[in-house]
């Protein structure tokens, strides 16, 4: 998205946390109820895999009414990694705790910097952005129409902090509720936007996201609007044409080259009315993998409500308290080892010791 000015911007647009536009929020139809309970981030992100994609979910129904400050998409990067790495802690503690070194070997593994002070520069453009939002659910949920304000992540950067090579930062308490029970959300593929590097490519995948989860996978949207979301200046690309070749079809392109990684394939379709062109219909085709994927989290967490329903693999708070810590201990996601020991347990007597048990034996995750 490149820098924000440094003096207020009035955007009034809809968006997730990271991509804005002055468009009305659509009706996204995304998913059932079912499938809006137990939301969580899939995968980890510490491991690219792109059998078993990190993936976490950000909130549609935001409006940013107003930024401050100075934010990159490099930055943009950093917020959806860090919001996945501690998704399971959200609301429970206020600040979290990463060592630089990991992270930044996680964004080297997908072609970031070898040295990790552009993390510590990120941070700090983070902190002193200032957001001020409003919702716009449509669904009479008092929760999701209140008018919010702060900064897009907490983070202490003093060099004492710094000294100890980890990163202690936090998440806005007033837009954790949001983040942790969307009414409409896009699951973004973490380390495919980290692998990103256009200057328009991550807004439109972020963008386009949201859209691939729908029953007709399709997006209309008016050139205006579209150019407001990606933050193409006003007397940059006047003309369709020279839109579409700077724009438009790098960005799209790069999403293209890598079809496994982003989940989906995107055409698009230009509109006219009258001599000129005014709006794009994109259409989002959802890979094969992506699908099977899909099929195996729905029987999966199909799978896991009945055996919850009958308490066969219940976990006591103890175990999950027990079971977090060892998780944190390894750098591992909880969620992912959870996963995985429900995968291979098999009705246990005791399912607490068992699942303690298991964490304190596994080397490591798949």
């Amino acid at each position: 998205m490149g820098k924000y000015p440094k003096n207020i911007v009035p955007l009034r647009e809809s968006c997730n946390f990271l991509c804005m536009t002055r468009a009305a929020p659509q009706n996204m139809g995304l998913f059932t109820e079912d499938e809006l309970t137990g939301i969580q981030p899939t995968g980890s992100a510490w491991v690219v895999s792109q059998d078993d994609p990190a993936t976490v979910p950000v909130p549609l129904q935001t409006t940013i009414v107003d930024v401050k400050g100075p934010y990159t998409e490099r930055d943009r990067k950093l917020w959806v990694f860090l919001l996945h790495a501690v998704f399971d802690e959200l609301g429970e503690k206020p600040m979290h705790t990463l060592s630089v070194r990991e992270i930044n070997a996680v964004f080297r593994e997908v072609g970031g910097d070898h040295n990790t002070k552009w993390l510590w520069d990120s941070a700090r453009r983070l902190a002193a952005t200032v957001a001020e939002w409003k919702t716009t659910c449509e669904l009479g949920d008092e929760r999701f129409e209140e008018l919010g304000v702060g900064a897009l992540l907490f983070a202490n950067l003093t060099k004492r902090s710094r000294g100890t090579g980890n990163l202690t930062f936090g998440f806005p308490p007033n837009l954790i509720p949001i983040i942790k029970e969307p009414m409409r959300f896009a699951r973004l593929r973490v380390h495919f936007l980290l692998k990103l590097s256009g200057k328009y490519a991550v807004t439109l995948y972020e963008i386009l996201e949201g859209f691939a989860n729908r029953r007709d996978g399709r997006c209309e949207v008016a050139i205006d609007d579209l150019r407001t979301w990606l933050k193409v200046p006003d007397d940059a690309y006047p003309d369709w044409k020279n839109f579409r070749h700077r724009v438009l079809r790098p960005a799209i392109d790069q999403i293209n080259a890598d079809p496994i990684g982003a989940g989906f394939t995107v055409d698009y379709t230009p509109v006219r009315d009258g001599r000129f062109y005014k709006k794009i219909v994109f259409q989002m085709t959802k890979t094969d993998n992506r699908k099977a994927t899909e099929r195996l989290m729905k029987a999966k967490a199909s799978t896991k409500k009945k055996r919850q329903g009958g308490d066969a693999l219940a976990i006591p708070t103890w175990a999950e308290e027990r079971a977090r810590s060892i998780a944190q201990e390894k750098g591992w996601d909880y969620h992912a080892l959870e996963r995985e020991w429900r995968s291979f347990a098999n009705d246990p007597e005791n399912p607490g010791a068992a699942f303690v048990g298991f964490c304190k034996q596994k080397k490591a995750l798949r």
